[in-house]
């Protein structure tokens, strides 16, 4: 009997574990009129850290307007439905249904960045109700940017007293959080109400470290949290009386050593919790990539130990999500795949042995044209040397054939179209135009701001990519020519 007893209590425990553990589906249904035929995607917030945003599922919207998504979680998310590159947020909760009714500013559909220009996806979620997350949450975040946007300038600029107080109190006289971490809606509304703190106390660092992080709880899912986090511990390494600069470069630049800049982040009493140190030194290494003054492969090193000797499963995550972005921008030749005037395939690796130089356009755009007849000479100049590449970003592919159809022949290098690769655009960062991007011959990404044609290309081009009677005659490569 006590065989059998325990197997039980066994089979018990895993069943339970495994509840704990499945998913619930969430299916998000609807219309979109004004998209008929395009491909709707539901990007999901795994990592708040970085702001990173994966693709969880997609559609593409019928004849109708009528869209069908479905996503399993366990957790209440932040998201984003988008068209093109138009988007609106809301969040996930498990095992919610959601029935949402999409409309959108014409106009302001058709740029590139809609978003610049206050252009959102309209979303209204027919289930709604007073109870819902979303109606809650939207109904505070209104509320509070209206009486802040009310109070900016006095608590901005110190110019009234106790103007803190009338803007908490006149908040209070509606919502009143509490710090619990067990409930979503009262953090986010609580971890909001921060900023505020983080204005008026910006000075009495360890006030708001007592009061918002002092405790076992990290809300990596909830963006009220972490928005908090990031501007607090932001360049916490570079300016921390902790952390001089002779240690970070002992550790980062002459040899990576986590455990010793681990150990003496731990002096810091805000930083006695190891678990909050190891996501604000994760943090600010990160934050380090773009720093010249720091070595870049070792910083991927550090990463990559904390990465494999971590004890916090979402540190490795984010690890990972900060590192996969990184690989998909250093490869980007072959994550995305473009599409000919005959509708053929064509991916950019296809040219490795050469550097590209990409130029993003689209066929009403003046300055774009304009550049590609500057680069109707330079290509002429470096052929052979340098692979030129036009890529067309209309919204519709026929105009990008017509426009190839009446024009190609005057451009002697790929005009190619983005396949709607919208996705492609938001990871690039590509919000204006003309655009540019220039990549090692390996289809590594060397620059992703190199200079436009009309502004220092033709000067980079003939210094770094002369031919030899060019090298002859610049005294800059004498030396190497002798050698």
């Amino acid at each position: 009997m006590k065989i059998r007893f325990s197997h039980i209590l066994l089979t018990l425990c895993l069943l339970t574990a495994l509840a704990g553990s499945a998913q619930t589906p969430v299916t998000i249904t609807g219309t979109a009129n004004f998209a008929a035929g395009e491909e709707i995607r539901l990007l999901v917030f795994h990592d708040l850290l970085n702001g990173i945003a994966d693709v969880a599922a997609t559609d593409i919207i019928d004849k109708h307007g009528r869209f069908a998504l479905k996503y399993n979680t366990n957790d209440i998310e932040l998201a984003q439905l988008a068209i093109r590159t138009s988007k609106a947020e809301f969040f996930i909760v498990p095992s919610n249904s959601y029935t949402f009714t999409i409309t959108v500013d014409s106009t302001l559909y058709q740029r590139i960045n809609p978003e610049k220009y206050g252009g959102f996806l309209q979303i209204e979620n027919a289930k709604s109700d007073t109870g819902d997350l979303n109606y809650k949450i939207n109904r505070f975040t209104q509320y509070f940017n209206r009486v802040a946007d009310a109070y900016s300038y006095p608590m901005i600029y110190g110019s009234e007293d106790n103007v803190f107080d009338t803007v908490r109190n006149i908040i209070a006289e509606h919502y009143d959080f509490q710090y619990n971490p067990e409930n979503f809606y009262q953090s986010y509304g609580y971890y909001t109400l921060g900023s505020l703190d983080l204005l008026q106390y910006r000075k009495k660092p360890v006030y708001l470290y007592q009061k918002y992080f002092d405790n076992d709880n990290i809300l990596y899912n909830n963006p009220a949290y972490m928005s908090l986090f990031n501007q607090f511990y932001e360049g916490y390494l570079y300016y921390s009386p902790y952390v001089s600069k002779e240690l970070l470069d002992r550790t980062i630049n002459e040899t990576p050593d986590y455990l010793t800049l681990f150990n003496e982040v731990g002096r810091d009493p805000k930083l006695a919790n190891a678990r909050l140190r190891e996501l604000v030194i994760i943090k600010n290494l990160i934050e380090f990539l773009d720093n010249k003054e720091f070595d870049q492969g070792n910083i991927l090193k550090l990463l990559q130990y904390i990465r494999q000797t971590s004890s916090f499963d979402k540190h490795i995550r984010l690890i990972d999500s900060k590192l996969n972005q990184i690989e998909k921008s250093r490869k980007v030749t072959e994550e995305v795949t473009f599409r000919d005037e005959k509708g053929h395939k064509v991916q950019l690796k296809q040219y490795e042995g050469t550097p590209v130089y990409l130029h993003v356009f689209q066929t009403d755009c003046i300055n774009c044209i304009r550049e590609m007849m500057i680069i109707k000479d330079l290509q002429s100049k470096y052929d052979g040397r340098v692979q030129f590449v036009s890529l067309c970003i209309d919204p519709e592919k026929e105009t990008y054939q017509a426009f190839v159809k009446q024009y190609g022949k005057m451009f002697e290098w790929p005009l190619l179209y983005f396949d709607a690769q919208y996705d492609w655009l938001l990871q690039q960062g590509i919000e204006t135009l003309p655009e540019h991007l220039f990549f090692n011959a390996d289809g590594t990404l060397m620059m992703r701001f190199p200079p436009a044609p009309e502004q220092g290309l033709p000067e980079y081009l003939q210094m770094n990519f002369p031919d030899e009677i060019e090298q002859d005659d610049n005294p800059l490569f004498q030396n190497r020519n002798k050698q």
